[in-house]
């Protein structure tokens, strides 16, 4: 099969596209029609095996990461997600791998309200970037700076550290679990609850790379010098991560590990979300931005996040 084949048979899918795609898949270029009122808000992501998934990984498991990766981006602006680029570099055209990974790429595409407008298809190791664009109403886009003193931090979504977790599963050192497995392979961007914190956060931000290098993110872009206080107590975490890691690992799991695609903002004290969310923390004025955890430094042998440059 060449690359046209492999377009014609599964990117080039005879759905209704929306009448704002003038040109979508089968041209050098697509062509979409602004919506009046509204900006648009893009977004690149890649997954490349052996970096962001194992070497030998499912096609359901690429399209879900790939795609969700992407998605969360939008969702940490309020946006909603309308259209779709793909570009994906495949060492064989299998279609026992193929098959699955474009089924569940066009079906979280319709789930999350994306219609596929191009792309580019190739061989190499394997790998792929999407484009993911979205629009909201104009001046409404939730931004990382905006976070002020006094503000609480809070998260929005599933408990942490599953997925940081399930690394240790694929590395063969715990058994493997099914909250954990779930949180790796199946993250769900936070579509709708982006969107109604629109009115409410001042700062929003998804956690891809770890809530703590993530929060960094936050406190760097806020117009004066913040600290964020987090607390023990407050931080939710996934099944199981407590009594298999002990308390301390696991908490590090929680705040550094990543792949949560969970959001993370901040509300004025006294206003709480509109989506279930819980409060993990405070923002206080300082000389220099920085976290503390129960009123202490971090430990100093904790990696924030995830390092893209490692």
């Amino acid at each position: 099969m060449n690359e046209f084949e492999l377009i014609r048979r599964y990117f080039r899918r005879h759905t209704d596209a929306p009448a704002s795609v003038v040109v979508g898949v089968g041209d050098d270029a697509a062509v979409i029609a602004h919506t009046p009122g509204c900006e648009t808000v893009v977004s690149v992501d890649s997954v490349i095996a052996g970096r962001h998934v194992p070497l030998i990984c499912s096609g359901e498991g690429f399209a879900q990461r790939l795609l969700a990766r992407g998605v969360s981006d939008l969702a940490a602006m309020g946006a909603t997600p309308r259209y779709l680029l793909l570009s994906l570099t495949l060492p064989n055209f299998d279609s026992g791998w193929v098959d699955p990974f474009a089924e569940r790429f066009h079906q979280l595409a319709v789930q999350w309200g994306l219609h596929l407008i191009g792309g580019d298809t190739t061989r190499g190791p394997l790998s792929a970037q999407v484009t993911v664009i979205g629009e909201l109403p104009a001046g409404s886009a939730l931004r990382r700076g905006g976070a002020r003193a006094g503000d609480v931090v809070w998260m929005v979504g599933e408990p942490l550290g599953g997925a940081r977790a399930y690394l240790d599963v694929l590395d063969g050192s715990v058994p493997d679990h099914p909250v954990w497995s779930a949180r790796y392979w199946h993250p769900n961007p936070l579509i709708a609850e982006g969107q109604a914190l629109r009115e409410q956060a001042t700062a929003c931000i998804d956690v891809s790379d770890g809530l703590c290098q993530d929060l960094m993110h936050v406190l760097e872009a806020a117009v004066e010098p913040l600290v964020a206080e987090l607390y023990t107590d407050a931080v939710p975490i996934a099944a199981d991560v407590i009594e298999v890691f002990g308390a301390e690992r696991a908490l590090e799991y929680a705040l550094t590990g990543g792949d949560e695609y969970c959001l993370l903002c901040t509300l004025p004290t006294g206003v709480t979300p509109s989506v279930p969310a819980e409060a993990i923390g405070e923002l206080v004025t300082a000389e220099t931005p920085g976290l503390r955890l129960d009123g202490e430094a971090l430990p100093s042998d904790w990696q924030l996040g995830w390092d893209h440059s490692r």
